[in-house]
């Protein structure tokens, strides 16, 4: 018991430790010493020993004829949820000021079979069920959601199937309904939409159904209007733009090119929001699109998977600001584009499914 006492004292986030005599484990936890916590219901004898770190000292209780019932945190595991309304891919989801979740648009249908739709729902976590909300004006998919300072939600361009889209709307969430705001210059799918710190959306590139797009234009939430800003110094489609700490954006990679004919760029470049300009900065080590872009806690840039002429990627790199250079880092287990990426709390990023090249992904891993 002597030893699961100094396990306790020397790590950093042990609170409580458990030690059961009759096997001789001994369990450490990050929770304070909770002796309400021990049940009366069987013959295991055990000690409760709780540290407490800003008094360096501990309390001991021992339990002869009990067993300890300490509340752990369940092992991570996947559950389903409630089902959406409407079946759907290439859709959007944002997460409300409330904590609810809206998706919107999307196609609806099989390889050959379906329509994109114009449909949104709303998911409430508390419940796991979701809820139609106001459908929006036009249906679209590859189309773009942002929230702005004031908690609205703005969806920018898409494709409908036929041609790429200018058109714009907001969603209110106190009302649930979508109202039409300025259209952008150009019509564009694919493409990104960035939220500067001046409370503006940047959006860059993209397709317009012909070629690749190197413009980008500025949304002001105050007017409801769209102002073109300096172009981009390559053209590119499917590619990422991040929000670094010091306001710039980075986007990097994509497709450049048209209906006969492109090409996967490695390509990375800086707008500027004070001045409107783009200035190209270090290269990727790998081309790529259908990427993903992830920052840090450091401020870096992850960049994970994609796909290029060769293939699905594996390939992971960094971008360090401060140098204006990438550095590759370990590739992911399994090629992947059309994959997701999340920062967790503790730092680390999740990578979730995806396409590599020949079929849909189930795996998830941890950089």
């Amino acid at each position: 018991m002597e030893t699961c006492i100094w396990e306790c004292v020397h790590q950093d986030n042990c609170q409580t430790a458990v030690y059961y005599h009759d096997n001789h484990t001994c369990l450490l936890f990050g929770e304070n010493c909770q002796i309400g916590n021990i049940t009366s219901s069987g013959n295991i004898r055990a000690s409760v020993i709780c540290y407490r770190k800003n008094q360096n000292t501990y309390c001991q209780a021992l339990v002869t004829t009990m067993t300890v019932a300490i509340t752990m945190s369940p092992e991570p595991n996947w559950t389903t949820t409630g089902i959406m309304n409407v079946a759907r891919a290439y859709h959007t989801a944002s997460m409300l000021a409330n904590g609810t979740i809206l998706v919107a648009g999307g196609w609806s249908g099989g390889l050959v079979f379906g329509s994109y739709n114009k449909i949104a729902e709303l998911f409430d976590p508390s419940t796991g069920t979701w809820t139609s909300t106001g459908n929006m004006k036009v249906a679209r998919g590859y189309h773009t959601a942002s929230m702005l300072s004031n908690g609205t939600i703005l969806v920018t361009g898409g494709w409908n199937g036929i041609y790429s889209l200018d058109i714009t709307e907001l969603y209110d969430p106190s009302t649930g309904i979508w109202t039409a705001t300025g259209n952008m210059n150009v019509a564009r799918a694919y493409h990104t939409a960035s939220l500067l710190s001046n409370g503006t959306i940047l959006v860059t590139g993209g397709w317009n159904g012909i070629s690749s797009l190197d413009s980008a234009e500025l949304y002001n939430p105050s007017t409801g209007i769209w102002t073109s800003t300096g172009n981009m110094n390559v053209e590119r489609g499917y590619h990422t733009a991040s929000l670094l700490a010091n306001g710039t954006i980075l986007v990097t990679g994509g497709w450049t090119g048209g209906l006969l004919g492109g090409s996967y760029t490695n390509t990375a470049e800086l707008f500027d929001p004070s001045t409107g300009i783009w200035a190209a900065t270090g290269n990727m080590n790998v081309e790529r699109g259908y990427h993903i872009a992830s920052m840090l806690s450091n401020g870096k840039i992850l960049v994970t998977g994609g796909w290029n002429s060769g293939g699905a990627l594996k390939s992971a790199e960094l971008y360090d600001p401060l140098a204006g250079t990438w550095t590759a880092t370990e590739n992911m287990n399994v090629e992947r584009k059309y994959h997701t990426a999340s920062m967790l709390a503790n730092g680390t990023i999740l990578v979730t499914g995806g396409w590599d090249g020949s079929t849909s992904l189930n795996t998830a891993e941890l950089y």
